[in-house]
């Protein structure tokens, strides 16, 4: 008992060390009055509150904000004590990243070089193709190795770009990198990304006279725009194949026919048409979707279209087929765990027994969805949750309390500002060691910080991180509810911890909110059921977030029979998930890796390992996540209630 207790003084410690400055700044509006001033221009304003901010661990935000101001000036021993001063921190790199955007500005091209080789993290994409106009600037050409990285990053892809990027893609041209047949690459993934702007301007490139709104109009009408389009043009043959899928979206069999029919005028553009087909089919899991597939071999594949065509083998069972795509998978898929993880599953059932085991071996190495399941095919059992009580060493609770990223993060908590808490501690997470992150970990639970707790807990691999990993905050009314519910505790947890990292007022870009994550539409349909009084507000209530939720995921397993059908209900809507159920019986792993959505896919995988570990965790002993899974029936014919 006396160990017990020194252990519960140490944790207290710890989070009373950690947080004895930021208390006494807690109630202190001088950061939010310089972030004001800086927002405002007001210098008088700023430096006022600077001065009211000494000894704060946030007084160098008003330092930072001040420089932030004189960027323009180009101080370099300014800005370059600054950085020394806060030296690896979240708020020097972001000063460097300002700066780095002022020298492009200024056309200050070899300084720009000096300072882009100091980043620590060089991934923003405005930033990198700066620097690719710096090197231009300076007479160079871009090397050929990196010049058909930027081909891939810069042009193969319809996302929308920085307009640093565009004399970077110039110059691409210029060299011959980019081709004039890329163009049209861009121009048909543009069009399957619904980028009307982005189609708009590639055919302008290509001196195309369609008018502006001629993608808008074969959207409206794809049969009409195949049926009046002049295919000896290029240009409208790039969107009658793309026309034939949005036509056989609705009515496929119409489509696939008149494009057998009608395949000779597209030329070499019936190959992207029959991939279009091909992608409105695999929607539906149609049975002539590989034969589609199979004619479109000859047109440009995108990665996730290959890979839309390996979950179609892994649904249907075809292993053969599903090595022999596998093996046309670029090297950094290939050695992705779910395509490793089904090249093992190939291999084990096409009698390839040592290659699946090895395959199986390295994936359980990790206690993810694919580890967990290849664990099981090789007989082990998953890493229990340690025993509670291991606490953080004094001297790492030491270094916590003096690190000034970790200081900074928790002042910002206890003010309220969510999102530069998060950056903070994210960043200081970058240079932290693992007993470091280990404590940052304990020290987040500590306060209530779950979210930034479980994250911290995920980049260690100490067997006793697993427990920060899988938390259970509000525990009594969870396992009350799940009682009353007939809920498995686990599952719901699982979903919990998915759905918001236990962030009471978590909000999604599509207006879900609280622990669950519940659509206004859904709360106020579950209110009804409930007979209690709508309240937008009741969402970020965690207790009345938790009652409407675990109602909402009862209801949804009632409709559909299946808890992972539920799951993919709860994400996606009952009716996709029921959408998606085979005519025959699926094993749930298949059905799975089949969900045409990447978010609900990954969110069933996600939701489903975490019962496992919550099940551990809750002294439900131990059940194998293939069991927890099991078999999806046959689609019922039915119609499901709800929203």
């Amino acid at each position: 008992m006396r160990v017990q207790l020194t252990r519960h003084f140490r944790v207290c410690c710890l989070a009373l060390s950690l947080t004895g400055s930021t208390l006494a700044h807690a109630d202190d509006a001088d950061w939010l009055a310089a972030r004001s001033a800086f927002r405002a221009g007001d210098s008088a304003g700023l430096e006022q509150a600077k001065v009211a901010m000494a000894g704060s661990p946030l007084a160098i935000y008003a330092d930072f904000w001040q420089l932030w101001r004189q960027l323009k000036n180009n101080d370099t021993a300014a800005i370059e004590a600054f950085i020394a001063r806060d030296d690896k921190g979240y708020l020097s790199e972001k000063i460097r990243g300002e700066w780095l955007r002022q020298l492009a500005k200024q056309g200050e091209w070899q300084d720009f070089r000096v300072q882009f080789a100091k980043l620590q993290d060089a991934s923003d994409t405005e930033l990198q193709c700066l620097y690719w106009q710096s090197v231009l600037a300076s007479g160079e050409s871009i090397p050929t190795s990196n010049a058909k990285a930027l081909r891939a990053s810069l042009w193969l892809t319809a996302k929308d770009l920085p307009s640093a990027c565009a004399p970077v893609q110039a110059a691409l041209q210029d060299q011959g990198v980019i081709t004039n047949e890329d163009r049209w690459l861009r121009l048909r993934l543009a069009l399957e990304a619904n980028a009307p702007g982005l189609v708009r301007h590639l055919l302008q490139q290509q001196d195309s006279d369609l008018p502006p709104d001629e993608f808008k109009d074969l959207q409206a009408d794809p049969q009409t725009y195949i049926d009046t389009a002049d295919l000896s043009a290029r240009d409208q043959r790039e969107l009658a194949a793309y026309a034939y899928g949005r036509w056989a979206r609705t009515d496929l069999l119409a489509a696939s026919e008149q494009l057998t029919a009608a395949a000779a005028p597209l030329a070499e553009q019936a190959a992207v048409a029959w991939r279009q087909v091909a992608l409105a089919a695999a929607r539906r899991f149609d049975s002539q979707t590989e034969v589609y597939f199979q004619r479109s071999e000859a047109a440009f594949w995108p990665d996730n279209h290959r890979e839309i065509r390996l979950r179609l083998c892994v649904r249907a069972g075809d292993w053969v087929l599903y090595q022999k795509l596998y093996q046309q998978l670029p090297a950094a898929l290939q050695d992705s765990r779910p395509w490793l993880y089904w090249q093992g599953v190939a291999s084990a059932e096409l009698g390839k027994a040592k290659t699946a085991g090895y395959l199986f071996r390295h994936l359980a190495q990790e206690d993810d969805y694919y580890g967990l399941l290849s664990a099981e095919r090789l007989g082990e059992k998953i890493r229990k949750p340690a025993v509670a009580g291991v606490m953080t060493a004094q001297a790492d609770a030491g270094r916590l309390a003096q690190h000034a990223g970790f200081q900074r993060a928790f002042a910002l908590r206890a003010l309220g500002q969510r999102w530069e808490a998060v950056n903070e501690f994210n960043w200081a997470l970058r240079t932290a060691d693992q007993a470091l992150t280990l404590a940052a970990a304990r020290a987040a639970n500590d306060i209530g910080w779950y979210d930034r707790a479980i994250y911290a807990a995920e980049q260690t691999h100490g067997a006793d991180a697993i427990q920060l990993r899988y938390l259970m905050p509000y525990k009594e009314v969870a396992m009350a509810l799940s009682e009353e519910r007939a809920l498995d505790s686990a599952w719901v947890y699982g979903l919990m911890r998915q759905e918001s990292r236990f962030v009471p007022n978590a909000s999604s870009v599509v207006g879900a909110g609280g622990l669950m994550q519940l659509m206004p539409a859904t709360a106020q349909w579950v209110s009804g059921k409930l007979g209690v009084p709508y309240q937008a507000e009741a969402v970020n209530d965690p207790e009345q977030n938790m009652r409407m939720g675990t109602y909402y995921l009862s209801h949804v397993l009632t409709e559909l029979g299946h808890p992972v059908l539920a799951t993919a209900g709860y994400n996606a809507g009952p009716r996709r998930a029921r959408e998606w159920q085979s005519d025959f019986e699926l094993d749930a792993t298949r059905y799975i890796e089949s969900i045409p959505f990447s978010e609900t896919r990954d969110y069933a995988k996600k939701v489903m390992t975490n019962a496992v570990h919550y099940a551990l965790a809750l002294g439900q002993g131990e059940t194998r996540l293939s069991v927890r899974l099991g078999s999806i029936p046959p689609r019922p014919v039915t119609v499901i209630e709800g929203p």
